[in-house]
C-alpha cells in the first residue's frame, strides 16, 4: 500500500544532497571552463538574446567589458542553442518567477500542440494528452489564457481550457507564471499558463510549411461511412439528429412510447389503433443514420502544413501598420489499443479494445498592429480554429457468470461492442488589445498643440495598457454510435465463429450533444512610474471583468428488440440487421427508446461572472532590491441550472415546488474576497562565477473554485469514461497559501542554473472520488476534502560541453545539455462524509501528483550552422489515476519514459528540412491497481519528416 510521510525526511534528505552536489559540480565546471575560454571558443552564430518590452526597469544581464586581449573575441552559440535561451531576459525583468518556451524552441523538440510543448517545463505534466497538471495539482488548480485574455473551453465535463486543441504553429510563445502577482487572475494553485500567439512581423514575411509521417502501431485500421467534408473537421450534416425526430420530440412531447403515441392528437386525430401508434414508433426509428457498419481500411500517411504571410508598411514616419496571415491544416491517423482489466479478476473480466482516431485540425488567424510615435500600438486579431477527432473502435469484453463469459466451458460466448464518434470542436475568437505611453514624442505633439498640458512632463513614461476579447467555443458530437453484440466461440477464449445484435431494447444507442460557451472578457493596466536618485517605484492599478455562459444540450435514443423472432435476424453486420424493413416489419417488435440512460439532467445552462480590481507597487532600491506587491479583489458568481429537455408537463428546470427552488439556490456560489501578494527580488553581480544571480521570494493568497458542471445538482454519464458523474451543489471554493524561493544563476557564456523550491497549503480542496458504486458501475462525486499541502523542489539548467573540449576535444564545443527536474510531494486528507465512498486511503498523495518529473535534452549545432539534433527524454514518476474503495488499492499510473530524436537540415538560408522520431521506446501508458495492470494503452512510435521554406 502506497503511503505518505508528512515530514518526507527522506526526500527532504536527497533533495539537500542531490542541490547541494549539483551546484559545486555545476561550480566546478564553469572554473575549468573559465581557464580554457582563451585556447577554445564556440565557433557558432554570435548570441541574440530577444529583447522584450514589459515596462519594468530591471537591470539586463551584465555584458563584460572587453580587454586588450580578448578585443576580437566573440561570444557564441549555435542556432538550437540560443533559441533555448532566447527568453531569458523577459523572465529576468518579470517580479514575479515564469517559465517560458519560445517558438523555435518548441519547434525543435517537435510537440504539435500546446499541450505536448508544455510538458517541457519543470514541474508541468500532461494528462489526457489534454491537461497540464502544474506541480502536481490538477487541471482545477491552475488558469490558462490566450494573449492574457479568459477563453472558452469546448470540453463537454469541464470548465478548464484543453490545451491539445491549439496548434503550435501559432504560438509564438509560452508562459507560465509559478508565482502569484496581482495583475492575474486569482483562480491560481499551480500556475498561470498565457498562450501568446504570434503577432504581425517586422518585415516582410512569406513562409511555408509541409509534414508528413506515420506512427507503427499499425497501418490497417477500422473505419465508417461518413460524411463528404470529413477531411476538413466538418460534418455535413450526413450525422445530424433527423428534423423528422426532432419535430416527433416536440409532437410527443419527450415520449416514443406507442401508449403515449397513441394517446397524442396530431392534427386533430388519434392514431386507429395501438398498433399503428407502434407503426408510427417504427418510422421514426428509419430516420436514425444506421449507415454505421465498421469496415477496415489502410491508414493513410499523416499529411499536414502551414503558412504565414505578413509585411509591415510605413504610413509616414510617424505610423506604420502590419498584417499577418496564418493557416494551418493537418490530418493523421493513429491505431489505439487498449486492455481494461478489473482488479478481483483479471484473467477472467477484462474488455480489449481496437481504436482508430483520425484527427482533423484547422486554424486561420488574420493580426492586424498599428504603431505610431514609437509609443502607442493597438493589435488585432481574429482566430477560427478546429479540431476533429473522428473515432471508431471495436471492443471485446469477457465477464465471468454474464451473458459475455469468454471461458464457459459449456457455451463460450464474448461481448463485441462497435462504436463510432464524431467530436467537432471549435474556436471562434476575437481579441484586440492597446499599450499607450506617455513618451517624448506624445508630450511633444500634445503640448505643441495643447500648451495646457504641460504639467503631463511629470508623467513621463506612464503607460495604459488594455485587452478586449470575445470568443465562442463550441463542441458538437451528432449520431455517437454504440452497438452491442455477442460473438459464439469455438471453444473457451477461442476464435470467433458467429456474431449477432444482442436481444435487448437498447441494442444499438444513439446520442446527440451539442455544446455552447461563450465568453467575454476586458481590462485595463495603468502605470505610473515615479523615479528619484536610487530608487524607482511604479504604481499600477488595474481592472479586468469576465463573463461566462455555457449551454449544454443532449438527446439519446436507441433501438432493439426483446422479441423471440428477431434472434432469426440478429446475425450480420448491423446495417442490414436494422434494414428499413427489418424495422418496419411487426414481426421482430423493434422499437424506438428516447431518452436512453439519461437521468434527466444531463443538459444544463450556466453562468460565470468574475469582477475585479487591483493595485500593485513595484519598488526598486538602486540596481539591487526590487519589491513588488499589492491586493487584488474579485467579486465571483457562478451558478448552474439543470435541464430536462424531455420535459414538457412542467419546468424544464426543475422549479416545481419549493424544494426545487432551494436546490437552484444552492448552486449559486457567490464570493468577494481579497488576495495579496508580495516577492522580493534580490540581484547580485559577478557571485559565484556568474554575470548575476537573482534571488526571488514569493508569497500569496489564492483560490481554487469548483467547476461550473461540479456545482450542478444533476448526474451524467462522462462521454470518454462513460462513468456516472454526479455534481455536488455544496461545493466550497478552496483557499491556497503559496510560498516561492527561487535563485537564479546567469553566467558570461550564458549558461544558467535556477533552483526553485515551493510550498502550497490548501483548504478545503475539492477532490474527485468514487461514491456507493461497484467496479463495474462507477460513480464519481465531487467533495470538498479537509485539507491538502504539496511542496517540492525544481531545477532548471543550459549547460555549453566547451569546458571538455581540452579532455575531449574541440567537437565538443558543438554539443550542449539542458533540462529541468521536479521533486515534489503532497498530502490530501478525505474523512468519510456525503458523497464519499469508503476509501481505502483516507490519507493519500493528490491525484495526478508525481513525486519526479524529468526532462534531459542533448542538442548539437555543427560549426558551420548546417546541421542541429536534439535527443529530448520526458519522463514523469508513478502518480494515482483513481482513488482505490471498499479496501481495493489506489491504481497508480506508471511512469512514461519519452524519447524524442530531432534532426534539423539548414541547406540555405531560407530552406529547412527537419526529421523526428517520437517515442523511440514505443512506451505505453500503464495503470497498476495492487500487483494488477488494469489499464495498457498503446502509443505508438511515429516518424515524421517535414520542410519549410522562409522568404
Amino acid at each position: 500500500m502506497h503511503k505518505v510521510d508528512r515530514r518526507n525526511d527522506k526526500l527532504k534528505t536527497a533533495t539537500f544532497i542531490f542541490l547541494s552536489g549539483l551546484f559545486f559540480f555545476w561550480n566546478g565546471f564553469l572554473v575549468a571552463q573559465n581557464d580554457e575560454e582563451d585556447q577554445y571558443e564556440p565557433a557558432e552564430e554570435p548570441i541574440q538574446i530577444a529583447q522584450v518590452e514589459t515596462g519594468d526597469a530591471v537591470p539586463p544581464l551584465k555584458t563584460p567589458a572587453p580587454t586588450d586581449s580578448d578585443i576580437e573575441e566573440v561570444i557564441t552559440i549555435g542556432r538550437n542553442r540560443s533559441v533555448a535561451r532566447d527568453v531569458i531576459e523577459e523572465r529576468i525583468k518579470r517580479d514575479v518567477p515564469v517559465d517560458f518556451l519560445s517558438s523555435t524552441f518548441i519547434s525543435r523538440v517537435g510537440d504539435s500542440d500546446v499541450g505536448a510543448a508544455l510538458k517541457r517545463l519543470p514541474g508541468l505534466t500532461l494528462v489526457d494528452n489534454k491537461y497540464v497538471y502544474v506541480r502536481g495539482l490538477g487541471e482545477r488548480y491552475s488558469s490558462a489564457q490566450l494573449n492574457g485574455a479568459t477563453i472558452p473551453s469546448p470540453d463537454l465535463s469541464r470548465n478548464v481550457l484543453p490545451l491539445d486543441i491549439f496548434p503550435t504553429d501559432l504560438v509564438d510563445s509560452l508562459a507560465v507564471h509559478k508565482g502569484f502577482a496581482p495583475d492575474l487572475p486569482a483562480a491560481f494553485g499551480g500556475g498561470s499558463i498565457d498562450i501568446r500567439t504570434k503577432k504581425v512581423p517586422n518585415s516582410r514575411t512569406i513562409r511555408v510549411n509541409f509534414k508528413t509521417g506515420e506512427n507503427a502501431t499499425g497501418s490497417r485500421g477500422l473505419t465508417y461511412p461518413g460524411g463528404s467534408s470529413d477531411r476538413w473537421g466538418t460534418d455535413d450534416d450526413t450525422r445530424s439528429l433527423n428534423l423528422q425526430i426532432d419535430q416527433a420530440i416536440q409532437t410527443y412531447r419527450g415520449n416514443f412510447a406507442p401508449l403515449n403515441i397513441y394517446r397524442t392528437v396530431v392534427n386533430g386525430i388519434l392514431p386507429a389503433s395501438i398498433d399503428d401508434a407502434r407503426l408510427i414508433n417504427r418510422r421514426l426509428a428509419t430516420f436514425l443514420n444506421r449507415n454505421i457498419d465498421l469496415i477496415p481500411k489502410d491508414l493513410p500517411y499523416d499529411l499536414s502544413g502551414d503558412f504565414a504571410v505578413g509585411d509591415k508598411f510605413y504610413v509616414s514616419d510617424e505610423v506604420d501598420v502590419g498584417v499577418m496571415l496564418i493557416g494551418s491544416y493537418s490530418n493523421d491517423w493513429r491505431l489505439k489499443q487498449r486492455v481494461n482489466r478489473r482488479y478481483s479478476n483479471p484473467e477472467t473480466d477484462y474488455s480489449d479494445t481496437e481504436r482508430t482516431v483520425n484527427k482533423v485540425d484547422l486554424t486561420v488567424s488574420l493580426n492586424v498592429g498599428l504603431q505610431g510615435f514609437d509609443d502607442h500600438e493597438i493589435a488585432s486579431m481574429a482566430l477560427f480554429l478546429r479540431n476533429t477527432e473522428d473515432d471508431a473502435s471495436s471492443t471485446r469484453t469477457c465477464v465471468q457468470g454474464q451473458f459475455n463469459d469468454c471461458l464457459d466451458t459449456g457455451s463460450p460466448v464474448q461481448g463485441r461492442i462497435f462504436s463510432t464518434r464524431f467530436e467537432q470542436r471549435e474556436l471562434e475568437l476575437f481579441q484586440a488589445d492597446g499599450t499607450h505611453v506617455l513618451g517624448d514624442n506624445t508630450l511633444e505633439f500634445l503640448t505643441d498643440y495643447f500648451p495646457v498640458l504641460s504639467f503631463l512632463d511629470r508623467l513621463n513614461g506612464s503607460r495604459v495598457t488594455w485587452y478586449y476579447s470575445d470568443a465562442t467555443a463550441s463542441t458538437s458530437i451528432p449520431n455517437e454510435v454504440r452497438i452491442s453484440g455477442q460473438e459464439r466461440l469455438d471453444s473457451p477464449n477461442g476464435t470467433p465463429i458467429e456474431y449477432r445484435i444482442r436481444s435487448t431494447g437498447s441494442a444499438v444507442d444513439f446520442r446527440f450533444s451539442e455544446l455552447e460557451d461563450i465568453s467575454e472578457s476586458y481590462g485595463y493596466d495603468i502605470s505610473i512610474p515615479i523615479v528619484s536618485n536610487g530608487f524607482e517605484v511604479n504604481l499600477h492599478g488595474g481592472w479586468d471583468y469576465t463573463r461566462k455562459v455555457r449551454n449544454y444540450k443532449q438527446t439519446s435514443l436507441a433501438i432493439g428488440s426483446t422479441d423471440s423472432d428477431f434472434y432469426s435476424i440478429s446475425a450480420g453486420r448491423p446495417q442490414n440487421v436494422f434494414s428499413d424493413a427489418n424495422i418496419m416489419n411487426p414481426d421482430y417488435n423493434i422499437n424506438l427508446l428516447l431518452g436512453v440512460g439519461e437521468f434527466g439532467s444531463e443538459s444544463y445552462i450556466a453562468v460565470h461572472v468574475i469582477d475585479a480590481g487591483y493595485i500593485k507597487l513595484d519598488y526598486l532600491l538602486g540596481n539591487d532590491w526590487r519589491f513588488s506587491g499589492g491586493f487584488r479583489k474579485e467579486i465571483f458568481t457562478q451558478f448552474s441550472l439543470p435541464v430536462d429537455c424531455l420535459e414538457f408537463e412542467s419546468s424544464r428546470v426543475g422549479f416545481n415546488s419549493e424544494r426545487d427552488v432551494q436546490a437552484f439556490a444552492d448552486t449559486i456560489l457567490r464570493s468577494e474576497e481579497l488576495y495579496p501578494s508580495i516577492a522580493i527580488t534580490r540581484s547580485i553581480p559577478d557571485l559565484w562565477n556568474t554575470d548575476q544571480v537573482q534571488f526571488r521570494f514569493v508569497s500569496s493568497k489564492t483560490v481554487a473554485r469548483p467547476d461550473i458542471r461540479e456545482t450542478s445538482a444533476s448526474t451524467y454519464i462522462d462521454p470518454i469514461t462513460e462513468a456516472r458523474v454526479r455534481g455536488n451543489p455544496l461545493l466550497d471554493v478552496s483557499d491556497l497559501l503559496n510560498f516561492d524561493f527561487r535563485v537564479e544563476l546567469f553566467y558570461p557564456s550564458r549558461d544558467n542554473l535556477t533552483a526553485s523550491i515551493f510550498y502550497k497549503d490548501i483548504d478545503k480542496p475539492i477532490e474527485t472520488v468514487q461514491g456507493g458504486a461497484t467496479e463495474d458501475n462507477i460513480r464519481f462525486n465531487f467533495v470538498n476534502a479537509q485539507s491538502a499541502f504539496v511542496y517540492g523542489v525544481e531545477l532548471e539548467w543550459l549547460k555549453s560541453l566547451t569546458f571538455l573540449a581540452k579532455t575531449i576535444g574541440p567537437w565538443i564545443q558543438q554539443f550542449y545539455v539542458s533540462g529541468n527536474s521536479t521533486l515534489s510531494t503532497s498530502e490530501i486528507d478525505i474523512p468519510t462524509g456525503a458523497g464519499v465512498g469508503n476509501l481505502t486511503n483516507q490519507t493519500r498523495r493528490m491525484t495526478q501528483q508525481s513525486n519526479w518529473v524529468l526532462n534531459l535534452q542533448l542538442g548539437f549545432d555543427s560549426e558551420e550552422a548546417k546541421h542541429g539534433a536534439t535527443l529530448v527524454y520526458n519522463a514523469f514518476g508513478e502518480r494515482i489515476y483513481f482513488a482505490g474503495i471498499d479496501g481495493l488499492p489506489d491504481g497508480f499510473e506508471q511512469p512514461f519514459h519519452a524519447f524524442d530524436l530531432v534532426y534539423t537540415w539548414f541547406p540555405t538560408e531560407s530552406m529547412t528540412f527537419k526529421a523526428r522520431i517520437k517515442n523511440i521506446l514505443d512506451a505505453s501508458v500503464q495503470v497498476d491497481q495492487g500487483d494488477v495492470t488494469v489499464i495498457e494503452q498503446t502509443v505508438g512510435t511515429s516518424i515524421l519528416i517535414d520542410f519549410s521554406y522562409n522568404l
